[in-house]
């Protein structure tokens, strides 16, 4: 080739440069939907056509404040068929992932060009509300869905003159696999009145805000007989502004404080809620409770020290199989607790709950096994006819009698058939 032509040929390219191949972005993610009750909600976003598409997802109780890096240790266990949670983006770059909700938690995705941004998913409380009057006096019953203890619950009575007042209110307790609040009123005027159960904690728009349950109202239920008492309008809808692209940190008087790791990093307090902020990194405020933090035992008093989830041998349905399968728990702290009405959750939603007084002793230990067997002060049985613990994946939760989680414990592969957590 002459120097001419390679010089025309070159003044030629700068005139018509050639086209690059676009750079592959990261992955997106919608707001998640508010769903109402356990149950599954569609996660959904973009990504590169045909990517494949990882999720990571953790608890917000315990993942407000996590970064990219830290989530991107979280991936979704698949509960059904073993192994992660993954999907394919479209031809079009569109991807989709259902996803039961049982609280509130963080999500995100991620592909070979990146993460997406942390998504925080709420879940507002359902509450069924059962309630008869006779002769002034009013029984209720009110189931919450989740079914979570704890709850704060205000039974409401209305009144052409008054509007609504609160009658009664106390929380749910587990019973069984519910969370209910039972009881009764005297001295209620006669006639029907209508009835309503308000889930709502110190927050108006929060049944649990460290659990990021949004509250709600029952449907309106009439009982009693004779003339009415006024026929109320619909109830208000709580809902808060949950996610505004950034995670935001339960309140301080609230919120646990996760065991600590080399990875974890400190909460940030929440921003004002009158004014949400759009930035990355929400601005620090010191919050100012109006009343004083709870007392009792502080996150990571009580830890999961070994879940032993592969029982011995092959899993087959007798109580000495399912005896191979337990959890221990030890006390960290230099004092003793008493861990009447604690609970163990698995991702399933199995519960077992300490229903007597239990005090572990500083340092000391007790093994819960899954199966049936007489209790003793360092061994409890479940009393279960099958096994509970997932081989493939699964996560433990500790809580109190309060409802504030102590401890979790998770993983994510068969192994070796148990964990030290």
């Amino acid at each position: 080739m002459s120097a001419a032509v390679g010089s025309l040929l070159a003044g030629t390219a700068l005139l018509f440069p050639t086209a690059s191949a676009s750079a592959a972005t990261a992955p997106t993610f919608d707001i998640v939907p508010l769903r109402t009750g356990f149950g599954p909600v569609t996660l959904s976003g973009t990504a590169e056509p045909n990517a494949t598409v990882n999720l990571y997802e953790y608890a917000y109780v315990w993942g407000y404040n996590y970064s990219q890096s830290r989530l991107a240790q979280e991936r979704a266990n698949n509960y059904t068929t073993g192994g992660y949670v993954t999907t394919t983006a479209n031809s079009s770059g569109r991807w989709t992932i259902s996803r039961d909700l049982d609280s509130g938690h963080v999500f995100m995705v991620g592909t070979a060009d990146g993460y997406s941004q942390i998504r925080k998913a709420a879940l507002r409380v359902k509450a069924d509300l059962n309630v008869t009057a006779s002769n002034g006096t009013v029984n209720f019953s009110v189931n919450a869905d989740p079914s979570q203890p704890g709850l704060p619950v205000a039974i409401q009575r209305y009144s052409t003159s008054g509007g609504w007042s609160t009658i009664a209110s106390g929380a749910t307790v587990q019973v069984g696999n519910a969370a209910t609040y039972t009881g009764s009123v005297g001295s209620q005027p006669s006639g029907t009145s209508y009835y309503r159960a308000f889930l709502q904690g110190d927050d108006t728009n929060w049944a649990d805000q460290s659990n990021y349950i949004v509250a709600n109202y029952s449907e309106n239920q009439p009982a009693g007989n004779g003339a009415g008492n006024g026929t109320p309008p619909g109830n208000p809808l709580p809902t808060p502004v949950y996610d505004t692209g950034t995670v935001t940190p339960p309140p301080a008087t609230s919120s646990p404080t996760p065991r600590p790791s080399a990875s974890s990093t400190s909460p940030t307090p929440r921003p004002s809620s009158s004014s949400p902020s759009s930035s990355p990194t929400p601005k620090p405020t010191t919050p100012k409770p109006t009343t004083p933090a709870p007392s009792g035992p502080a996150a990571g008093s009580v830890q999961f020290t070994r879940i032993q989830y592969n029982a011995p041998g092959v899993d087959r349905k007798t109580n000495t199989s399912i005896n191979g399968e337990y959890f221990r728990l030890t006390n960290k702290t230099k004092k003793s607790i008493n861990l009447k009405s604690w609970t163990v959750k698995d991702a399933a939603g199995n519960l077992y709950r300490f229903t007597t007084n239990y005090t572990l002793a500083a340092g000391k230990s007790v093994v819960v096994r899954t199966g049936k067997g007489t209790n003793t002060t360092a061994t409890r049985y479940w009393g279960k006819k099958y096994h509970v613990w997932n081989n493939s994946g699964d996560t433990a939760y500790l809580r109190t009698d309060k409802n504030k989680q102590i401890d979790t414990c998770k993983w994510t592969k068969p192994g070796k058939g148990y964990t030290t957590c």
